[in-house]
Formats: structure tokens, sequence, C-alpha cells
């Protein structure tokens, strides 16, 4: 529950510092599978160090404090590789008696820590920035701990402390007590100890091989966009990119990179469909149409190793404007090589401009009327993985023209009823929309946001 003395800090607020405890050896994780200490145990192409930087960094906080212990010099190596990577500031204490207990990790960092409230977690915990910024929002009073509790299980998922945690600390030591649970224990005995529901927030102790399973499943399950996707995308291209993501996310390939391929890619293509010959229409159709799939999975491997940003959401809208005019234009020339009809230029640039006119009429829409446009079945029609299948289905097919000007025209008409739609929605406050706006652009482009 809330603390009633307490209101959420307001956006100019500075962050907490989060203590990280990373000093236990994993051996229930590891379970014989492997020699690295747990910090160094890969999740889906992150190691549970970067993974425990990034999710907090996506919910706003900058500053930690590693506690180490095992393998000191190997664990710090890669949180110096995740502070360069993530451009954040970490900084380190070693727990010189760290096998006694996480209580005596946690008090470890009590000098860094200084007289200010801080986030405290451990590294083998998978947190939602949702659930971060939730528990950022209620701050503990004045010598108050804070618990993340999910009331189902009665697990504590993040504490968000003031030093008083140190005085529990110190008193279950005297008692021989050195687990962080005893602390907090000795500060309940003492009043100051409340909750934060976190009941049904997407969290993860990952101590096990069968948390560790259950860790890659959810993660898989953020690859989703989010009911975004167009017909294609849902039954045929994300299936397929959500395997191959998981295979990228093994590489050292960012996001942008996936972005650039793919890019490369729609090119290769459209330099298949420039040409008058028809096995390079049906090699330039099969690779534009691996483009689309591979276009997915910037955003999914953004997803799932946090690595949203504006900066890549902005990237690959661009280059998949550029990757459509060079498609349309492409079908376009090689049309009017073989038939010089008047017709042909015209139409083709009239069918290529509804690519564009169909990205820019719903991001318009979204910015004067302070809301996204439904994905309903108009939206769908009009998006980018329907209008090029068509395209590659037609080059296969040998008459690519023919279905470029058709789902050219199909486009027009979809960005038509837009517009006819827009005309008639009534304008609402920006007050009264805000919060739906935010929620629409966290998970579209916040630091976390990028596409796919």
């Amino acid at each position: 529950m809330s603390s009633p003395d307490n209101a959420a800090p307001s956006p100019d607020t500075e962050p907490p510092v989060a203590v990280i405890l990373a000093a236990g050896e994993g051996t229930r994780l590891r379970n014989g599978r492997s020699a690295a200490p747990k910090p160094l145990v890969r999740l889906r192409g992150l190691s549970l160090a970067e993974r425990s930087i990034a999710q907090l960094l996506t919910a706003g906080v900058d500053r930690f404090i590693v506690v180490l212990g095992s393998e000191a010099d190997r664990v710090r190596s890669e949180f110096e590789r995740v502070a360069r990577r993530r451009q954040c500031q970490i900084t380190f204490v070693v727990a010189e008696d760290w096998q006694k207990g996480n209580g005596c990790s946690t008090a470890a960092a009590q000098a860094l820590v200084e007289d200010k409230p801080f986030l405290l977690t451990m590294v083998d915990h998978l947190l939602s920035p949702e659930m971060v910024r939730n528990v950022l929002a209620d701050p503990p009073g004045a010598r108050e701990i804070a618990l993340a509790v999910d009331l189902d299980t009665d697990n504590v998922g993040l504490f968000y402390c003031t030093p008083t945690l140190f005085d529990g600390l110190s008193r279950a030591r005297e008692q021989g007590r050195f687990s962080l649970t005893d602390g907090v224990r000795e500060c309940v005995a003492q009043g100051g100890v409340r909750t934060i529901d976190v009941t049904g927030e997407f969290w993860l102790d990952v101590d096990t091989p069968e948390a560790f399973r259950e860790a890659e499943r959810r993660i898989d399950i953020t690859m989703a966009k989010g009911g975004e996707d167009g017909f294609v995308s849902q039954y045929l291209n994300r299936p397929l990119s959500r395997r191959l993501s998981v295979a990228l996310a093994r590489t050292p390939l960012t996001p942008n990179h996936i972005t650039v391929l793919s890019f490369s890619l729609g090119l290769l293509g459209a330099a298949g469909l420039v040409t008058t010959t028809p096995w390079l229409w049906i090699a330039g159709g099969v690779l534009i149409q691996i483009a689309s799939i591979l276009d997915g999975c910037d955003g999914e491997i953004a997803r799932i190793k946090l690595l949203q940003s504006p900066r890549g959401a902005w990237l690959d809208t661009v280059l998949d404007r550029y990757s459509d005019l060079a498609i349309g234009l492409a079908v376009t020339f090689s049309a009017s090589q073989l038939n010089g009809a008047a017709w042909i230029w015209p139409a083709g640039f009239l069918a290529t401009a509804s690519f564009l006119m169909a990205s820019y009429v719903t991001k318009e829409y979204q910015i004067r009327f302070q809301r996204p446009y439904p994905n309903n079945l108009v939206n769908r029609i009009k998006r980018r993985d329907l209008r090029i299948f068509v395209i590659a289905v037609g080059s296969v097919l040998g008459h690519p023209l023919a279905v470029l000007l058709a789902i050219g025209a199909l486009t027009h008409l979809a960005v038509l009823q837009i517009l006819v739609s827009a005309w008639h929605t009534r304008h609402v406050p920006a007050r009264a929309v805000a919060p739906l706006v935010h929620r629409e652009l966290a998970s579209v482009d916040t630091p976390g946001g990028r596409r796919g």
C-alpha cells in the first residue's frame, strides 16, 4: 500500500541510485551447465549483469552501485563493459564477507549510498520498467523501507530503502544473522517497513534453471508489438521473425545493424525488379519479402535486448520510406522499358506515392488529435507488410506493375477513409488524452520504444 504522507516524485526529481547485489556464486542457476559467475550468464543475448542495468536505465535510473564478491574481477570487467556500452555511471564496492549472506553484501554499499534513499535489487532479478516506475512513484518516508511485494507469492522483487535498512542489518549482524531478510525483519520490528503491491507485474527471480527457462519465455513475449501488426505480419512475418530474432539475439548485431541489413536487401530486391528479366523479378520479389520479415527483427531485438531508442525508430522509418520508393519506382521503370505507353510513369508514381501517404497520414493523425489512429481494418490494409507481400507475389507471378497499381489504389482508398474519419473526429483537449498518448509513445519510442 502507499504511504499516505508521500507524494509521487516530480519529473524533475533526480532518480535514486540503484544498488545491485552481484556478489553471489549462483550455484543453483549454473547447476553444472557453466563455469561463468551468475552475472555473466547470458539470457537472450544479454548477460544478467547488462540486463540488470538496462532494465533500470529504461525506467529512468542512471546511477548504480554494484556490490561484488565471488570472482570480483571478472564480474567487474563485465559491468565496466556494460557501463561503456550503455553510457551510465557504475561505482563498485567489494563485500569482503559476502559468503556469510546477502545482508553483508548490502551493508558493503552503506558508505557509497550516504544518507539518501536508494533502490536495492539483485543481479538475477528480471524487472519490467513499468514495475520500477511504479515503485519510484511511491518513495519511502523518513526512516522507512518500501518492499515491492507480489502478494500472490509473498516474494519481494525490489526494495526502495532509506539508510534505516543498514541499522536493521547491523542489529541482525550483532545477533549472528547475516541475510538481507534478517535485516528487514529488524526494521519490521521497529515499524519502519511497508509494502508496495506489485501483484501481477512482470518480474522474476532468475535463480534456477527452471526460472531461467521461464525468463526466456517471458522475454520472448515482449517481442510482440502490442496489436499493431498488419495481416501479413500477424500470420506470416511475425512467426518467422520471432524465430530469427531469437537466433540473432546471440550475435553482436544491434537493432540498427538489422535495420540497415533489411534496407540493403530491399534495395537489392529493387535492383532485380528494375530489370526486364522475369527470373530477376522472381529473385527481387523473394528478396523484398525476406527484407520485410527481417524488418520486424530490429524492433524485436530492441525489445528483448532493451536497446530501444528514438534514433533507432527514426532510422527505421526513414529507410523504410526510401525502400518503398526504390521498389515502386523500380517496378515502374521496368514496365516503361517493356511498354512505352505514356500512362505508365504517372500511374506508377501515383501508386508509389500512396506508400508514403500511408505512413504520413496516421502519424499526422496522432500529432493533431493527440491519440493514435485505431488499428482497424482500414489501417491494417494500408500497412507496409501487406503492400510488400502483394508486390512480391505479383513479381514472382510475372505481373509486378499490375499488383503495384492495384495495391496503390487500395492504399489510396484506405488513406481517403482515414481522412474522412479524421474530419469527423472530435478533438479532445490535450490534458484529457495526455496519459493515453504517453502510454502509446512509451510502447513505440521511449528509451525503450523501438519499432518492430
